[in-house]
């Protein structure tokens, strides 16, 4: 997919400051976990392009130390990131997962010096590994373009991680919502089942009010075959997107691990996950009678 450079330029850039800007709004919780962390690093190496990419297109022509840098620098880099970010997706994607989970199966709700430290490490190992695997695997070809046209030749990936996402919150909320009983899966015992039920609805809930029209875009932008370049697909909303859907899947999980009494107040900054279930006629007992209501139990997640 051709771009031209100036675009190329103006859209890094503007990706730049929504990355600062949702890091800036959202400081109080970007050091609490790893997609925190990765957000600072990733808006700092965007920041970094677009600042190196600018230099060498108004320079056009310049020497640096005895490297010679011309506009076809700026197709390379260009090309290089797009590489880079398309690697980092899937590890990205599993690692802000198993944090989440991690960290609220664990009975501490503080992050100690340590964890920040272990994150930060992380990140920047995770940015190592992945230049690493590009430039060491066998298939990298650069398509560098027509330079002196202002052209720049990028390529766009497939949707696959929206569309897992997509997959997962539509087999959830089927789940969640089945009116027959026989088609679940008798594995727990039945009042344990219908928690997890109710704790299913209402974390999708709180996610999918919060996350609608994000997940509407995800959505159109397949039909209507918009193309990204993969440095654009790996921003800073799309990881507290990640870091939401994770949130929600965890507390789902605890519920069904642990009846826990404790109230606590969990937030990822844009979803304020506190839920006070009320097992009722309404939400566990759906599709009996009324007089078939079960006694109410109250549980703080």
């Amino acid at each position: 997919m051709e771009t031209s450079i100036p675009s190329l330029l103006l859209v890094l850039w503007l990706k730049s400051l929504l990355n600062w800007l949702v890091v800036v709004v959202q400081r109080h919780y970007m050091t609490r976990s790893f997609s925190g962390f990765f957000c600072i690093s990733l808006a700092l190496i965007d920041s970094l392009l677009s600042f190196a990419l600018g230099a060498i297109f108004y320079l056009e022509n310049f020497n640096i130390s005895g490297w010679h840098f011309t506009r076809y620098h700026i197709c390379l880099l260009a090309q290089i990131a797009c590489f880079i970010y398309d690697a980092l997706h899937w590890p990205v994607f599993l690692l802000v997962g198993l944090d989440n989970f991690w960290t609220l199966s664990s009975s501490s709700t503080h992050t100690s010096w340590k964890q920040k430290l272990t994150y930060l490490a992380g990140a920047c190992l995770l940015w190592i590994v992945a230049a690493l695997y590009v430039f060491w695997e066998p298939d990298f070809v650069l398509l560098i373009g027509d330079a002196e046209e202002h052209q720049c030749q990028l390529f766009s990936r497939s949707q696959s991680s929206p569309v897992l996402v997509l997959l997962t919150v539509t087999c959830v909320i089927l789940y969640s919502y089945a009116p027959f009983e026989r088609w679940r899966v008798h594995v727990f015992q039945h009042s344990t089942q219908q928690s997890c039920l109710v704790c299913l609805r209402r974390a999708m809930h709180t996610f999918l009010s919060t996350w609608s029209s994000f997940l509407a875009l995800m959505i159109i932008s397949p039909l209507l075959q918009i193309e990204m370049h993969a440095h654009l697909q790996l921003n800073v909303i799309w990881l507290c997107f990640l870091n939401s859907f994770f949130v929600a899947l965890a507390l789902c999980g605890r519920s069904i691990s642990s009846n826990s009494k404790k109230s606590d107040t969990i937030t990822d900054g844009f979803c304020s996950w506190y839920f006070c279930f009320t097992y009722g006629a309404d939400e566990c007992n759906y599709g009996q009678q009324p007089n078939d209501r079960t006694q109410v139990k109250t549980l703080n997640v």
